[in-house]
């Protein structure tokens, strides 16, 4: 009888501590493959919000470009009192025909928000931390580009257009036998009369208001952008 009766124990402890074993590797690996996917997910982060930031820094230098050169035009036209006698209108104001949207990098982001897999960045803190961002970014994307869309394209673009020759060289175009400006300058350029001055005028003292705004847009989320990064290296560095 003690014999069975012990035979059964050993039986049950064995039975027991296979089970338990057995949960306990399981709850390892899957805390295992979690922490892999974390890592995934962080490093993914990481790596938009690296290649983000320079484009934020590109989109700086950009918005700098264009209102120095907005400036520079408005500058000699107070010196001198007309547009037409500036000899290098037609290239000074060739570099405001170029638009720049917001620089977007989501994809890891929109990766987890669609499988609802923020649960496996284990801190509260960093996940909040993380949407807040790309909310936020998305609310930027959507004025910056509000901004190109319904005041460039609309107001700016059509009246610059319109004022000058569009010379392939001023686009990077090297072709030698294409020489438009000496040709067509006198009827574009030189015969700007009193209300289309003003209307550019207008256009290139608008193009300065939207580089600003979309500018000081980009360089506020650009900040926020540089705080998540150092959370998530922080994470990402916690042995």
């Amino acid at each position: 009888m003690k014999k069975s009766i012990i035979k059964y124990t050993l039986e049950l402890i064995i039975l027991v501590t296979g089970i338990s074993l057995s949960f306990w590797i399981s709850e390892w690996d899957n805390n295992r493959n979690m922490n892999s996917r974390q890592q995934h997910y962080l490093n993914g982060l990481k790596n938009d919000l690296e290649k983000q930031i320079i484009l934020f820094d590109d989109y700086e230098k950009f918005t700098k470009n264009t209102i120095e050169n907005a400036e520079l035009i408005l500058n000699i036209y107070e010196s001198i009192g007309s547009l037409s006698k500036i000899d290098s209108l037609n290239t000074l104001l060739t570099g405001l025909m170029y638009s720049s949207k917001f620089p977007e990098i989501n994809t890891t982001f929109n990766e987890l928000e669609s499988t609802a897999q923020f649960y496996l960045i284990k801190d509260d803190e960093l996940i909040s931390t993380i949407i807040k961002y790309y909310q936020n970014s998305r609310n930027v994307k959507d004025r910056v580009n509000s901004n190109i869309d319904i005041v460039y394209y609309k107001e700016i673009f059509p009246v610059i257009k319109s004022s000058i020759v569009i010379n392939p060289k001023d686009y990077g175009y090297e072709g030698s036998k294409i020489n438009l400006i000496n040709h067509l300058r006198k009827h574009q350029i030189n015969r700007l009369d009193s209300e289309k001055e003003f209307e550019l005028i207008n256009a290139i003292s608008l193009s300065i208001v939207v580089a600003n705004t979309n500018g000081n847009y980009t360089y506020n989320i650009k900040d926020e952008a540089e705080i998540l990064l150092r959370k998530i290296n922080i994470k990402l560095n916690e042995k």
